[in-house]
């Protein structure tokens, strides 16, 4: 359980009907395709923004989204609205999915260009259209960022490298030359902490 934790919970910024979500679910697993184009143009551009800053390709996020759909529909009555909402069973399949795509042998054959850990957490594609919905995404990444700020450095800097390097807690502990009970822990710790931290900031803006 990484990153998509905290994605779960800065979702309710934006999407907090949740009720909304799980119709659009059912209509779906009823092979309703004006509900999958809905629950697409619902979702779209916050999920590009996670792929995005994960794959760090537009042409590989435009990909990836276009099979987190797929998935979706083909996987919908795996969606059990008793164990969790709507937008947390998509953050992780989306996760999943980008991760599977930076981790597959095309995408490492490719000239990778170098990844800092302290970019922001949502690359946000200017929207033209529709600037408010560009100020809510800013909002949520600036949200994020005074949240990473608010927890030791220790604990952000495996969750930064989680997230954006798609690693394991293994692969963690080796990179960081420690172990991996010390990855698990501040993993643990720091993810209970931010989720504090944003349910804080969110009830205050609300």
């Amino acid at each position: 359980m990484f990153i998509f934790n905290i994605l779960a919970t800065i979702g309710k910024v934006t999407h907090g009907n949740s009720d909304d979500e799980v119709q659009l679910m059912k209509r779906i697993k009823a092979r309703d395709e004006e509900a999958l184009e809905e629950l697409y143009e619902l979702y779209k551009r916050l999920l590009f923004g996670m792929i995005l800053s994960i794959v760090k390709k537009r042409e590989e996020a435009e990909d990836v989204l276009q099979e987190v759909f797929v998935k979706i529909w083909n996987k919908a009555d795996s969606f059990d609205e008793n164990r969790g909402n709507a937008y947390s069973w998509i953050v992780t399949l989306t996760r999943n999915k980008a991760i599977d795509r930076i981790r597959s042998k095309g995408y490492k054959t490719q000239k990778k260009a170098s990844v800092s850990i302290h970019e922001p957490l949502f690359t946000l594609e200017g929207d033209k259209h529709d600037p408010m919905e560009t100020t809510i995404f800013s909002d949520r990444a600036e949200l994020v960022k005074k949240a990473l700020q608010e927890i030791p450095e220790s604990q952000s800097q495996v969750i930064k490298i989680a997230y954006y390097r798609g690693m394991t807690q293994s692969e963690i502990a080796d990179h960081l030359d420690i172990p991996l009970g010390t990855v698990k822990t501040r993993t643990r710790q720091g993810l209970i902490k931010l989720k504090r931290i944003l349910e804080e900031f969110i009830s205050t803006d609300g």
